[in-house]
């Protein structure tokens, strides 16, 4: 090992899916390789006080589990007073697998573990579903609609011209749809009502569908999709008869019922760690949103709950087994 190797990098606060550091380091900063010390150089921001520059010398044998995909580095530090996480970003991608390299090797039984199944996991959909055109066929008719009511008149801009704008693009506007319109059930599902809404939307249908799809296969995914979707729609008209809702947070929400259901099944496929993580995710997830929902009077809880219902029940028949050919459950 060459003593000394500095490289740039940059350190970040972490959050809920990405580890930060302990060090309360943000922003650019450098680590030092040595032979037996790994040196984290950072500036350390304070809450009312100026920022400080800041190093921290760690033992390169306390140091486990290293990984990296090219843009971030990312490893634990055990023998210390509580076992901690320390994650960067490195802006070449030479860089972060040279560093990768220079560290240590050790790994931790759980960590083989888990990193075998996310290879085992990921070469068995990559098998089944290397592409997702059904994710964006999607996401391109949720935009292409709002650009196109985004074009369209509205009237004079008040709230009840906006409401029959809605109607007019087919929102689930219950006096319609139980009196003759039922095709409202699944166009409302392309409808939105505002910028913020349609971007929350469509990141969240990007974050899961993708791996959804992926899981299920595109057709079984379209299948998913539009049954929840119309599941949500019909649940909400039903729970409020005058309702006039739009959106695609049903659907989105099916899709998540319809995974939790695909990892029920026994011979799923889906390694175990992969599994655990997955359902600590989702829950979280549907948690917040069901709790928002009950804070927030506008949010359409009943379509978020009958979309995960009718989702759920769909992925108990759409689900499919992940072993490729020759590998046995």
């Amino acid at each position: 090992m060459t003593a000394g190797e500095t490289f740039e990098v940059r350190f970040r606060a972490g959050g809920r899916r990405r580890a930060g550091n302990p060090y309360q380091f943000n922003g650019k900063g450098s680590v030092t390789i040595e032979p037996d010390f790994l040196v984290l150089s950072g500036t350390r921001y304070r809450n009312l006080r100026a920022s400080e520059p800041e190093e921290h010398r760690l033992k390169m044998v306390d140091i486990v589990n290293v990984r990296s995909d090219g843009k971030e580095v990312e490893f634990e530090v055990v023998g210390v007073e509580r076992d901690q996480t320390v994650a960067f970003d490195v802006p070449d991608e030479v860089n972060a697998w040279r560093i990768f390299e220079l560290l240590p090797v050790r790994q931790t039984e759980e960590f083989r573990i888990a990193q075998a199944d996310r290879e085992t996991f990921h070469d068995r959909i990559d098998h089944w579903t290397p592409r997702t055109p059904v994710i964006w066929a999607l996401l391109a008719m949720n935009i292409l609609v709002f650009v196109l009511m985004s074009l369209s008149s509205s009237g004079d801009g008040s709230a009840a011209a906006e409401s029959m704008k809605l109607v007019r693009w087919g929102s689930n506007a219950g006096p319609l749809t139980l009196h003759g319109q039922p095709w409202r059930l699944v166009t409302s599902m392309f409808v939105h009502g505002g910028l913020l809404h349609i971007l929350f939307n469509m990141f969240a249908l990007w974050q899961v569908g993708r791996l959804v799809e992926r899981m299920f296969g595109s057709a079984r995914f379209l299948a998913l999709y539009m049954i929840a979707g119309v599941c949500g729609s019909l649940a909400s008209v039903l729970w409020n008869p005058h309702v006039n809702s739009v959106g695609a947070s049903g659907a989105i929400f099916g899709i998540i019922g319809g995974l939790l259901a695909f990892m029920q099944r026994p011979d799923s496929g889906v390694p175990a760690t992969i599994v655990k993580d997955l359902r600590g995710s989702l829950g979280g997830f549907l948690m917040f949103n069901i709790a928002a929902g009950l804070v927030y009077p506008h949010t359409d809880n009943a379509a978020h709950i009958g979309g995960l219902a009718g989702g759920y029940l769909a992925g108990l028949l759409l689900a499919r087994s992940l072993y490729v050919p020759g590998q046995r459950p």
